[in-house]
């Protein structure tokens, strides 16, 4: 699993091999598939933006 900080994207590796297509699932993320068809990783972008959104809506609670 790694983070890009400057475009803001985290991928998530699920298995070794090449990317020879993928598909985005919904806006933002998007799955890698190999040769076989086998999902090898997961990219979702603007990870930053879609877990600081939740995450402030949890701590509001507790703050309260």
């Amino acid at each position: 699993m790694w983070f890009d900080e400057e475009v803001d994207i985290l991928y998530i590796s699920l298995k070794k091999g090449a990317s020879v297509h993928s598909e985005e699932q919904e806006e933002g993320v998007r799955l890698e598939y190999d040769a076989q068809g086998q999902i090898i990783g997961v990219e979702i972008s603007e990870i930053t933006k879609r877990l600081a959104e939740p995450l402030a809506k949890r701590l509001a609670k507790v703050v309260k």
